[in-house]
């Protein structure tokens, strides 16, 4: 949740004067011209970097200020290397761009607009999964003492139902698995927010209204980040009322 809304504020606070000063300077434009004009790479690349940055700072915090050291240390072998996280977010980030056609998105016109926009989808979908102990000793798989993603591990952790084990399993592990269930439960809404809100926004653009809020590849940041929020506050009205 924290991890969510902090993405949410990093976004109002670097595009609301920018939308806000270009609305000024292109009351007089066309609206077609205006949704045609992209926002400034310069823009979508320091906000990806930073919430890239923010995403991390926060996931390791919060993992930190739960977890004993001991726990931390013993945590340790579920993680994956940096070369496997670098692989998964990149196939999270083709996913992405594969979504973007669907959406009716030409992603060869501004390619550099959508890979960095992909990017900021896929970091904000994967990143809490790898950096999470709950979730990454079950998608990481151990060939020769490596450890190993496993793709179809995490297909089924974000999409797939989740196993009603507690009952089954022995009273001191109860508690354990409750708590494996709401951060999959977290992870499931709060990924399938991004995808609806990205795509549902993405083609609102369509709409020949002339906002700020429709220059690409806005549709796509703010589809993913209000979505994702959205699915989170899903998550915590399940886990409430459960």
């Amino acid at each position: 949740a924290t991890h969510a809304f902090g993405n949410a504020i990093l976004l109002y606070y670097m595009f609301s004067p920018l939308l806000e000063h270009d609305s000024i300077v292109m009351a007089h434009m066309d609206p077609s011209i205006i949704i045609e004009t992209a926002i400034p790479l310069k823009n979508i690349a320091h906000f990806v970097a930073l919430s890239c940055i923010l995403s991390i700072f926060i996931i390791w915090g919060c993992q930190r200020a739960i977890l004993t050291r001991n726990e931390i240390q013993e945590q340790s072998h579920k993680y994956l290397n940096s070369t496997n996280n670098t692989l998964l977010i990149g196939s999270a980030t083709i996913f992405t761009q594969c979504s973007f056609i669907l959406c009716g998105i030409n992603y060869m016109k501004l390619p550099i607009h959508t890979f960095l926009s992909s990017l900021y989808v896929a970091t904000n979908a994967v990143l809490p999964i790898i950096l999470s102990a709950p979730s990454a000793g079950i998608i990481v798989s151990m060939q020769h003492d490596k450890s190993r993603v496993n793709y179809k591990s995490v297909v089924a952790y974000l999409f797939g139902p989740i196993e009603d084990d507690i009952k089954q399993s022995p009273q001191q592990n109860q508690q354990h698995n409750r708590n494996r269930h709401l951060v999959q439960r977290m992870h499931q809404c709060s990924t399938l927010g991004t995808l609806i809100g990205m795509c549902v926004c993405a083609i609102f653009r369509v709409l020949d209204h002339g906002m700020q809020i429709q220059r690409y590849p806005m549709p796509i940041i703010v589809g993913a980040t209000a979505g994702r929020v959205c699915g989170v506050l899903l998550a915590v009205l399940m886990t409430v009322s459960s």
